[in-house]
């Protein structure tokens, strides 16, 4: 539920607003699971803002924390007011239902391909797809907000494919083709270390029922989950 509305003033609340809360920007499509199993109100509530890795990581003063993705050891460099703890590992690839475009006809522009922004990770692990297969980089197609809504506009047959997760298509019965392997990370400005919401998102992230969860899903790696300051 929202909290408040924007107006010319502002931020005006709204009756029964809760202003407490760990605000987590990032485009990992099971936050939103993480934060209904959070307390609903007080500092152990979890809001997250869905965005691609890189504008999450221009939200710092305005989020305590952001998820970025990309391969191993090729993830930005990290600042040094930042504590960084990793989620999960899972594949980047391409979403299809039935056979998968070629990334030649991806690159010409001769398909639709629901995409992402030019700062998001999937996108980026687009266009090294294209560059390693020699194809262009003139994609044809909407630039949407999220794995799972590129996973759905596919499914809708709205587009010929869509750069997602392996699990986002999953969730919609579709084929996957992967392109690279991401880790998965939660950065954290050191600041916010403490903060109640912090150690909530990560028990609830790696408790025994969030776990078997995503496994069922299919696409995520989780020997990692949980522990601080991976490459």
């Amino acid at each position: 539920m929202a909290d408040a509305v924007w107006s010319e003033q502002g931020p005006q609340l709204l009756d029964g607003a809760s202003v407490d809360g760990f605000v987590v920007a990032g485009c990992e499509p099971a936050l939103g699971m993480a934060s209904t199993a959070a307390p609903g109100r007080g500092a152990g509530r979890l809001v997250v803002v869905h965005a691609s890795s890189g504008r999450s990581l221009t939200a710092s003063g305005r989020a305590h924390a952001a998820v970025v993705h990309g391969p191993a050891g090729e993830l930005p460099p990290v600042p040094d007011n930042v504590a960084r703890w990793e989620l999960a590992r899972w594949p980047v690839g391409l979403a299809h239902d039935g056979p998968a475009p070629t990334l030649s006809e991806i690159g010409a522009g001769l398909v639709r391909l629901a995409h992402r922004d030019p700062q998001a990770g999937s996108e980026q692990a687009l266009l090294r797809a294209l560059a390693k297969a020699g194809a262009p980089e003139s994609v044809a197609g909407p630039v949407v907000s999220g794995h799972l809504a590129s996973a759905r506009m596919t499914a809708a047959g709205q587009v010929a494919a869509g750069v997602t997760t392996a699990a986002a298509a999953a969730s919609v019965g579709l084929g996957f083709s992967p392109w690279e392997e991401h880790v998965v990370q939660l950065w954290v400005d050191r600041r916010f270390v403490e903060h109640p919401g912090m150690s909530t998102l990560l028990q609830v992230w790696c408790s025994p029922r969030a776990s078997a969860q995503l496994r069922r899903l299919g696409g995520y790696t989780l020997s990692g989950a949980g522990h601080e300051g991976n490459r």
